[in-house]
């Protein structure tokens, strides 16, 4: 794959006009002229001052900064060289990001040496990226200095934030490079590792473009005039689009906060969207239940959230039982049932896929768990039969969606659980020096379906099932437990697991299958409820509920259940349990177990 162009058979649905597929910079342009001074970035600051000390630029600032960097990258780099943001959290990885889509290098989301827990991440995919430019901040310079040389990483390095001010004349001299297409590489976004070694997405512009066009079709947004408040990580894919390029593409003002910031106090989430009249946000679906948790209830009277016109929960399996809680503790203060999103999206098809309808609450769907575990979806559910909840994505936009048999590549029909193929503007490129695992992928031929194209498929490998038009996502392929040939959802058993005991943290599980003499059988790692310091004197207890909620719920024998201490089960970069990572510890036995007290 060349690191400059790349190129994929797509067939997506008509609904967008050719002149809305331009660059980033031209879009930045427009509002610099439209609205120059308009706010467009604002970080609020938790470490430098407990009330968030608010930085803003406008649009115009943004496009002279954007433009000067991308001056300095030009001159630093040849067309396909990769930039590494290793950047913190904030107003220069947006202005890195937007200055580096205006060249012809190809950007690497990346972050700062020093976020906790990621640096053997950070070196596995620099040195994969290789690098010629590293971006970073004054602040940061020397930490990024000394990591590039502890990993032999020859790169030159810019501090982004020193060409913030008296960057006229710098920015003047910016001119499109010669040969620019929509469809060279413009960034490799890296997986966050849940099932296989973090890779690297390549993503071109007219992705990233027809991603943000489907997201404003998606979402029914113009953009403009929004708030979007965000504290995801700028180097995840949906953190890099919404806090990032949806602004400089659709005019809205992006708010950023630190994640470290929210989940040190969750309230500040909540805060920063209190009181706008149009608001959207983002979060996977634990922050939901983290805010409806951690906020008291005097801190709630002080929100006003009826402006929030989008909650879009996605990036994990979404719980009816979240929503419920987040709207019983914020409803009160103005949260709608209908502004909450439930979506699909995932770094391979850029980002977005499907979301709910616009001004509809959420449909939740109570199908047969027995009947699920044989791949078929039934919402009759029989008698003793233990029913499954699974929370409706809305229906794809701009893209088509498929439920495929990925054994024999043959389209499933509605009800029918397989794996989900997308074809798309959106769907990148393949992955990064990984021409084998890319064929397999990324340009999958369909078999014998005569109304959608064949070539140019991508396989998700995550499963789902089509019901009355509307998507539901029922796990991962290489996640998925099979017992005495039934389909177990992890999710769904550690849902269960969680709910049987007091002790036990929730969202914190890793559920899997091991070999025995007598086939597989069921694995449950569960962290302590960290303010349970004494469940090692309950520890008989907790195993027995466990066992009994296990087996009540979804007829199977829990073959063994580890309490560990908080914080101790493997994640990926995104926070995701790393399932994968949780049994090789748990057959290494090396898993920190809670101590049983005497």
């Amino acid at each position: 794959m060349s690191p400059r162009t790349t190129s994929r058979p797509s067939s997506a649905p008509a609904g967008f006009e050719p002149g809305d597929f331009a660059f980033i910079s031209d879009y930045l342009d427009r509002w610099a002229d439209e609205v120059p001074d308009s706010p467009a970035v604002t970080f609020v600051d938790y470490f430098a001052s407990r009330e968030g000390l608010r930085d803003t630029i406008t649009f115009v600032q943004l496009q002279q900064w954007a433009r000067a960097v991308a001056v300095r990258i030009g001159a630093l780099t040849r067309p396909g060289d990769r930039v590494a943001f290793l950047l913190p959290q904030g107003i220069e990885y947006v202005v890195g990001f937007t200055g580096c889509l205006h060249t012809t290098a190809v950007g690497v989301p990346l972050f700062a040496p020093d976020l906790p827990g990621h640096a053997d991440r950070l070196a596995a995919v620099s040195l994969d990226a290789a690098p010629s430019l590293v971006l970073t901040t004054s602040d940061k310079r020397a930490l990024v200095d000394g990591f590039l040389a502890e990993h032999g990483i020859t790169a030159e390095v810019l501090n982004v934030d020193e060409l913030r001010h008296g960057n006229e004349e710098l920015a003047a001299s910016y001119t499109r490079p010669d040969g620019h297409e929509l469809d060279d590489v413009a960034y490799l976004q890296y997986t966050s590792g849940s099932t296989r070694t973090p890779a690297g997405v390549v993503l071109t512009h007219r992705n990233l473009i027809a991603n943000a066009l489907q997201l404003k079709e998606g979402t029914d947004s113009s953009f403009k005039e929004l708030t979007i408040v965000s504290w995801l990580p700028l180097f995840h894919d949906m953190g890099l689009l919404l806090g990032a390029a949806i602004p400089v593409f659709g005019a809205a003002h992006s708010v950023l906060i630190d994640p470290v910031a929210f989940i040190l106090k969750p309230l500040r989430w909540l805060q920063a969207v209190s009181g706008h009249e149009k608001a959207v946000t983002a979060a996977p679906n634990f922050a939901f239940d983290y805010v409806a948790k951690r906020v008291k209830p005097e801190q709630r009277a002080g929100l006003d959230l009826s402006g929030v016109r989008t909650w879009v929960n996605g990036a994990e399996p979404i719980l009816p039982s979240t929503l419920e809680r987040f709207q019983e503790a914020f409803g009160p203060v103005g949260a709608r049932p209908d502004a909450m999103r439930p979506s699909y999206g995932l770094a391979e098809a850029t980002v977005f896929v499907a979301c709910s309808p616009h001004h509809e609450a959420p449909t939740i769907l109570q199908v047969d768990g027995e009947e699920m575990s044989h791949g078929t979806i039934t919402t009759e559910v029989a008698e003793g039969v233990t029913p499954v909840q699974l929370v409706s994505c809305g229906t794809p936009v701009g893209q088509h969606v498929a439920i495929v048999d990925p054994d024999t590549r043959m389209r499933l029909p509605d009800g029918q659980i397989g794996e989900i193929w997308l074809n798309g503007e959106n769907v990148g490129g393949g992955l990064w020096n990984k021409p084998e695992e890319t064929k397999a992928l990324f340009d999958v031929e369909l078999l014998e379906h005569a109304e959608l194209p064949s070539r140019g498929w991508l396989r998700t490998e995550d499963l789902g099932v089509f019901v009355d038009g509307n998507l539901y996502i029922t796990g991962r392929i290489k996640d998925i437990i099979i017992i005495d040939g039934r389909n177990i959802y992890p999710h769904d058993v550690e849902f269960t697991v969680e709910e049987s005991h007091d002790a036990i943290a929730q969202r914190r599980l890793a559920s899997f299958s091991i070999a025995t003499d007598h086939g597989e059988a069921l694995v449950v790692v569960a962290e302590r409820y960290r303010h349970n310091p004494d469940a090692g004197a309950d520890l008989e207890a907790i195993v027995s509920a466990a066992r009994e909620a296990v087996s009540l719920d979804h007829s199977l024998a829990l073959h063994d259940f580890v309490l560990v201490e908080p914080d101790t089960i493997p994640r990926t970069s995104s926070g995701k349990i790393a399932r994968k990572a949780t049994r090789e510890a748990y057959v290494a036995g090396t898993l920190s177990t809670t101590p049983i007290l005497g």
